[in-house]
Formats: C-alpha cells, sequence, structure tokens
C-alpha cells in the first residue's frame, strides 16, 4: 500500500462547534493520528480562506453545520471550492446528518450522525490516499463514549466532558434524539475521572458536563433518576480535585428536566457542586403544548422545579421556546401567566423562537407569530433583567425562512 508524504488536515474550529470538533480530535489523539498529519485549525472564515490557499496538496477540510448556519457555510464553502476546485471536503453535524443533500454539491464525503468512529477511518484512508474509494454518505453506528476521551489533552486542547449521550424523549422541536438515537450512553466513573485526572495535572481545575438531562446521569432508560450513580459519581470528583477544584452540573452547557427536580436532588447538588444557578428545560407554560411538544412533563413540575431549586439556594434560568407550531392564543396567555408566576419567583427566562430544524417532528411545520402581548411581556422582562437570550435574532431567522423565495 503507498503512503503518501505527510498531509495536511484542516478544520473549520468555530466557536459554535468547538465542542463536537473536541470530541472528534479527542478521538484522532486517542489513535496517535494527529501525528501522522499536520493539523490546522481555522476559527473564521477569514483563517480558513488563508489557509485553502497557502496549504499544499493534499488537504482535506472538515466543517460542521447547525442549520441556523447553513446559509453562511454554503456561502462560504462555495466561495472557497472556486478557489480551490479540487480541495477535499468533508462534512457533518445537525443539519448534515438531517439533510446531506444540501451540501452534496460541496463535499466529497458526509458523516451522518456520529463521528468519532468514523473521522478514525476517513482520516487514515486520506493518509493513504484513498478516500475517493468511501461512499459519499457514512452512517456510522452510535459509538461507545468510554471507547475516546472526550477532548485531544496531546494537542492542548481541553473542554467539557460529555458524560450522557442520547435522550428517550423525542421532543418534537429537538435535534437531539435524531443525532444521538432514544437510548441513553452514559460515560462511565472510570472514564470521566481518567479524563479528569488528565486536566487535573495541568492544573486545570474547573469542571464541566455535556449532558441533555444532568440529573439523569446513571439512569438506564434516562427516564428515571438514579441519584446513588451520581452521588458516586460527584463524590469520587470531589475525592479527586479536592478543595481547589470546582465541579459546574446542571449549569451551562448541562440542563435539568424540570420532572428530575426534587429535594433530594437538590441537596445531592448543593453538596458537590459549585455552580449557583441551574438550567431548568420548561419550553412552554401551556399543558396542551406541553402534550403536542412531546416533552412528557406539565407545567406544575416546571413551578415545582422552580419553588425547590429556588429554596435550595440556586438560582433558576428557565428556558422557554415561544411561538411554536399550532401554538392558539389560550397556549399564550398560559405561558405568559407561567413566565411573569416564575420571573416573580425570581426566575431568570431564557427566552428562544421557535426554529423548525430538520430531522425532528416539527422539522416541516411554521411557527407561530409572536403577539404583541408576548412581545411587549418579553420586552419589558428583559429590561426588568428578568429575560435574556436570542430569541429576537431567531424570530428574524425564521421569519425569513418563511417568506417566498
Amino acid at each position: 500500500m503507498r503512503v503518501l508524504r505527510k498531509p495536511n488536515l484542516l478544520l473549520w474550529y468555530s466557536r459554535k462547534n468547538r465542542l463536537s470538533f473536541n470530541a472528534l480530535m479527542g478521538s484522532l489523539a486517542q489513535a496517535k493520528m494527529e501525528e501522522k498529519v499536520n493539523l490546522f485549525l481555522a476559527t473564521n472564515p477569514i483563517e480558513l480562506e488563508n489557509y485553502v490557499r497557502t496549504l499544499p496538496d493534499p488537504l482535506l477540510l472538515l466543517f460542521s453545520s447547525a442549520t441556523p448556519e447553513r446559509e453562511e457555510k454554503q456561502r462560504v464553502l462555495s466561495a472557497i471550492k472556486t478557489l480551490r476546485p479540487n480541495l477535499l471536503l468533508c462534512g457533518g453535524g445537525p443539519h448534515l446528518s438531517a439533510c446531506p443533500e444540501d451540501f452534496a454539491d460541496l463535499t466529497s464525503l458526509t458523516v451522518k450522525g456520529e463521528g468519532e468512529a468514523a473521522i478514525l477511518h476517513i482520516v487514515q484512508a486520506f493518509i493513504e490516499g484513498e478516500l475517493s474509494s468511501f461512499p459519499p454518505l457514512l452512517t456510522p453506528s452510535p459509538v461507545d463514549l468510554d471507547a475516546f476521551l472526550p477532548f485531544p489533552h496531546s494537542l492542548g486542547i481541553f473542554g467539557p466532558i460529555e458524560i450522557t449521550r442520547g435522550c428517550p424523549f423525542q421532543c418534537a422541536f429537538c435535534q437531539t434524539a435524531t443525532l444521538f438515537g432514544t437510548t441513553v450512553r452514559h460515560r462511565s466513573i472510570e472514564n470521566i475521572l481518567e479524563a479528569v485526572r488528565i486536566m487535573k495535572t495541568k492544573n486545570l481545575l474547573d469542571l464541566r458536563f455535556i449532558t441533555p438531562n444532568a440529573l439523569g446521569y446513571g439512569s438506564p432508560d434516562g427516564r428515571t433518576p438514579q441519584l446513588a450513580v451520581l452521588t458516586t459519581l460527584l463524590a469520587e470528583l470531589r475525592r479527586l480535585m479536592g478543595k481547589k477544584g470546582r465541579i459546574f452540573l446542571g449549569s451551562f452547557p448541562s440542563e435539568i428536566r424540570p420532572e428530575f427536580v426534587s429535594w433530594e436532588a437538590l441537596q445531592l447538588l448543593r453538596e458537590y457542586v459549585d455552580n449557583d444557578n441551574l438550567v431548568i428545560g420548561a419550553q412552554s407554560g401551556s399543558d396542551r403544548l406541553l402534550t403536542r411538544m412531546h416533552r412528557q412533563h406539565q407545567k406544575a413540575d416546571i413551578l415545582k422545579a422552580t419553588e425547590l431549586s429556588l429554596r435550595a439556594g440556586f438560582k433558576a434560568k428557565v428556558d422557554f421556546i415561544f411561538g411554536c407550531p399550532g401554538e392558539t392564543e389560550e397556549d399564550v396567555e398560559e405561558t405568559i401567566i407561567t413566565i411573569l408566576t416564575l420571573a416573580e419567583m425570581g426566575a431568570l427566562i431564557h427566552a428562544h423562537t421557535f426554529m423548525p430544524l430538520p430531522g425532528t417532528r416539527w422539522a416541516r411545520e411554521t411557527g407561530t407569530p409572536l403577539s404583541p402581548r408576548l412581545k411587549k411581556v418579553i420586552g419589558r422582562l428583559a429590561q426588568e433583567g428578568k429575560l435574556f437570550g436570542q430569541w429576537y435574532t431567531q424570530e428574524r431567522y425564521t421569519r425569513k425562512q418563511s417568506l417566498p423565495q
């Protein structure tokens, strides 16, 4: 088999996709494959174009795209392909996993779903000059999280540790189950501790975790809390990190489903974590709409979770999505009452506007325009410092997408 000289691997490594690319680079580094390529990270389109102009062949560009980034990524990559028509492009991420055809004219290869195992085969084939033998679309099986470390520590890159992947709830607006499946997979405690030990050698003492539901760690089905397992994890982390280390769980980039919140769970968090806030995924104040979303919790769970969290001494940041498909005036009014109640309790509302995402139950649904009354309430709460979020930018994006082309 003919082995080419050391080739160039270029990653479009932006703020929005760096956590995903950390996992991919962790896979490459663990296999020591980064030693077989010249690895470059472009953090913006200008850097990307400069690398494409100057790096010699063979060159492989890896990129990912979420749905709101689709048009920008298509524009930038089209310009780059014009600049260098024979450039090899491999794409992945949420949008390409659901709609690979949107980038088919640009990519040499698309990975649909999880990429840690696939990237090893792709880069090895690239090194050996055999990437053309791959089919244009790869759909790898779900990975075992324990098979890969969560970041490429040998490259000096660290980040949050992903402890759970997959979600059984399949909420109508969410791509998580589409990307990662409905069967939850947890990184083992020992594997988590291994990553933390590596961080500790670099004097990195702040620990953050990626999970769709922080209180769901260890649950075999993702639906029933297993606080004994979570207790073991947190106790082992505290023992390892000591008093100087800080543990952040239940705050960004993780969150908590409201029906998982209990006084026992909150006391466990109070004992071990250092975050002063919890992110609670509410999404609506209307029970009817929550059922349509397939959230599988009710408004009472949201109010109870918030009240308990505040009573336990946490700040509560509560997520809501406005303008969902089929949202009625009654749904809007119930949601307004709910967010006003939560704000009065002392919670902070994190506001989003519905955006249809490919691969979800609501992928082809049209959002409901935000009513003047709702916008007035949102604006007042924002002025009072009781609401934050990208709801306005998201509303403009969604409105633009719905206009006739």
